[in-house]
């Protein structure tokens, strides 16, 4: 009998498999190539096909539905991930500020227990201070609220007139299902090069810097050859940072020259791969609930929405 083939790429099998002594064993893992799985403790094990003697698909765990600590342990891996310039605590509240540079970094992080997070006094003198903090920096006061956790405090933040956003969608996935041969080159470095920030599309500034190469950072990048001058340019690009076994990617964009090519899949999976050697296990992003294509990619990809989360600003 020969092992799996190329259809079941991607699966999770279960393999007796006869060694070169006659002896038997059994090698479970991800298939990522018909010679090769990758075990949950992401070591890659090659095998003969010729040797399988049985397999079968290992049926995949449900996922869990999301809890107020899951959901909390993620936010505290994308506040470490995407590292604002100057933080504050306020008992459950993270206050974060970076002159401007992002939502996410420029935004109040309840991670204490529900309903509201935890902060330091009542829930009114609370948001005073989180007023006074942003307005004397010169930023619009703004909470992440991070949900169903914290249901209630975005109850009570639209009652007391904070507008809401586009609710942000939080996907994660198993790093193993993203470890797999990529169709293109994609070169993955510990700082953002000249070319790479050339398809960044927000200016930075100094805490932005701060901000983008914080945290652990590594970039990938993907060179292309343009279809008219012929000259190498940069495709796309990612943005990585591993935090208590949780890679967080950001910063993916690609040139409209290349989209639809494969490339947003491919620094991806480099950043997982890379993310695998710093040794993290699960990969988490954030994508706006609205942007279809971006879904449409993680979804191939094997993403699954954990939570959501929308931001409450008080305007001036």
């Amino acid at each position: 009998m020969s092992g799996p083939d190329a259809a079941n790429i991607g699966s999770r099998v279960s393999m007796l498999i006869r060694n070169d002594d006659g002896s038997h064993r059994e090698l479970i893992g991800r298939l990522v190539e018909t010679t090769r799985v990758v075990k949950k403790d992401m070591t890659e094990i090659t095998f003969d096909p010729a040797q399988v003697i049985a397999w079968r698909l290992v049926p995949e765990q449900p996922e869990r539905k999301p809890t107020s600590s899951r959901i909390r342990e993620i936010e505290r891996a994308g506040a470490a991930t995407w590292p604002a310039a100057e933080t504050a605590n306020l008992g459950g509240w993270i206050l974060r500020a970076s002159d401007g540079f992002s939502q996410r970094a420029n935004s109040v992080l309840p991670i204490g227990a529900p309903p509201f997070g935890e902060p330091s006094g009542d829930l009114s003198e609370a948001l005073k201070e989180v007023v006074d903090f942003y307005r004397s920096r010169n930023l619009t006061p703004r909470i992440h609220v991070p949900l169903p956790s914290y249901e209630a405090l975005n109850v009570a933040l639209n009652e007391e007139g904070w507008l809401s956003s586009t609710p942000v969608s939080v996907q994660v996935c198993a790093l193993e299902r993203l470890i797999g041969a990529s169709n293109h080159d994609v070169a993955v470095t510990e700082t953002p090069d000249e070319e790479w920030l050339t398809l960044f599309p927000v200016p930075l500034g100094r805490d932005g810097l701060a901000v983008l190469t914080g945290g652990g950072a590594f970039f990938a990048k993907i060179r292309q050859p343009d279809q008219e001058t012929g000259e190498l340019v940069v495709a796309a690009i990612g943005r990585a940072a591993v935090f208590d076994g949780w890679c967080g990617i950001a910063a993916l964009n690609t040139d409209e020259k290349f989209q639809r090519k494969g490339t947003a899949q491919s620094i991806v999976r480099a950043l997982a791969q890379h993310a695998a050697r710093l040794g993290a296990t699960r990969v988490f992003l954030q994508v706006s609930a609205d942007n279809a294509p971006a879904l449409a990619l993680y979804e191939r990809l094997d993403f699954k929405e954990h939570h959501t989360y929308q931001y409450r600003s008080l305007e001036r």
